[in-house]
């Protein structure tokens, strides 16, 4: 444990693009230690939600869609550790590793960002169509620059990548939550817990594969899913 913990700390400490580990050893401790980290901080952070919220410091939120009551429980289940899993790793995570993907990803994320805030629906394609030439500009010139200045420029840049991708998979997930909004602090509580998250599996993706981070997304929300439908469950029948 202590060691899968150091080892993803000193990665955490400056990300950097890794080649794939083929130690089944070492993918199993940091799959089932960092599945474990990311199941303690939820727990932990959703702790102090409720706690909080007890005492009238935050507004109690709910969200938007209860999957129990909309797909039943075995659609719920599908939607949530399976569906979600592989949509949201092959969104955030598998550009990881691809260094020209990770110029449109971060573009075309910059664009829905300022869609976002500028709340402007009349220029939402020119903002999309924007982006997309810049990123296209941006590909073409780095693609004619040394191979060696190139590698700098990615190793120099990748923490950054890394961890915006972390802090969007948090951010975005704010918006499952009905009437939550960004100037809400309570926002931090909802979001803390995915961008965490995503810490850990963009670390297996990168280490061990795209595979094992929607294996460990899956896992992850697999547990949360059975452990909310038991708490509803206790919440109808014995209280």
């Amino acid at each position: 444990m202590i060691q899968t913990l150091t080892t993803y700390w000193q990665f955490l400490k400056k990300p950097k693009y890794l080649r794939f580990s083929k130690d089944k050893k070492m993918l199993a401790n940091d799959f089932v230690w960092l599945l474990l980290l990311d199941l303690i901080f939820t727990c932990f952070i959703i702790g102090i939600y409720y706690s909080l919220s007890s005492i009238k410091l935050i507004e109690t939120y709910e969200e938007k869609v209860d999957l129990f009551e909309t797909y039943g429980f075995f659609g719920a289940l599908f939607m949530a550790s399976i569906l979600a899993p592989l949509a949201e790793e092959s969104i955030f995570r598998w550009q990881l590793t691809k260094r020209y993907a990770s110029i449109y990803f971060v573009c075309l994320t910059l664009a829905l960002i300022v869609i976002y805030l500028s709340k402007r629906e009349d220029l939402q394609w020119s903002i999309v169509v924007f982006f997309l030439i810049l990123s296209f500009i941006i590909h073409r010139y780095i693609k004619r620059i040394r191979i060696s200045k190139r590698h700098q420029l990615y190793h120099r840049l990748y923490p950054y990548l890394f961890y915006y991708t972390s802090l969007l998979f948090g951010l975005i997930h704010f918006s499952n939550i009905k009437g939550l909004t960004l100037s809400d602090p309570t926002f931090l509580i909802f979001t803390s817990t995915q961008a965490f998250g995503g810490l850990s599996m963009g670390y297996i993706r990168v280490k061990h594969g795209l595979f094992y981070s929607i294996l460990l997304h899956s896992t992850f929300n697999l547990i949360v899913f059975l452990m909310e439908f038991l708490f509803s469950y206790l919440k109808v029948y014995l209280f």
